[in-house]
């Protein structure tokens, strides 16, 4: 059982540059992470409706094959029937665990995050003028309004990028 991560205590951003760089590198990290989590998500969609593409392909030949010869041994029927089940089983997981709708969910939070990022560049090049303060406290609200509505990132992913 692998150990659990030691951190390092939190020091908060003393002033604005600091502040702005901190933020720049979460919005970077959470981008990163959703897009990795999107690309794991599409694999897993791809994969899966392969499995039921040649799953039900072959409940299929094997169906029309049963049809035409007349002496089908039960065991080939019993094959044909736990491939038809199986294809059921797995055409039913697709449905249910929506991985292309997860996957867009976490392309478009990463967007999102990729944006505010850009954003967040843009004001710590200008400086702490009076206005750039004011962008940051739109920026803080526009990444706590993403994080609240982004798709959960499991630890595996936020470990590995």
């Amino acid at each position: 059982m692998p150990t659990p991560a030691k951190h390092a205590p939190y020091d908060p951003p003393h002033d604005t540059e600091s502040l702005v760089l901190t933020w720049i590198r979460r919005a970077r990290e959470a981008q990163i992470r959703h897009y990795a989590m999107a690309d794991r998500l599409s694999a897993c969609a791809r994969r899966l409706g392969l499995a039921v593409i040649a799953i039900t392909a072959l409940t299929g030949t094997s169906a029309f094959l049963s049809l035409v010869t007349l002496a089908v041994s039960p065991q080939m029927r019993v094959v044909v029937g736990l491939t038809s089940m199986s294809a059921a089983v797995l055409a039913s997981l697709q449905t249910f665990l929506r991985y292309s709708e997860r996957a867009e969910l976490h392309r478009k939070a990463g967007a999102r995050y990729g944006a505010v990022r850009r954003r967040l560049e843009t004001i710590h090049v200008d400086g702490a003028r009076e206005e750039t303060l004011f962008s940051i406290d739109v920026v803080r609200d526009e990444l706590d309004e993403i994080a609240q509505n982004a798709p959960h990132v499991p630890r595996r992913i936020m470990a590995a990028s």
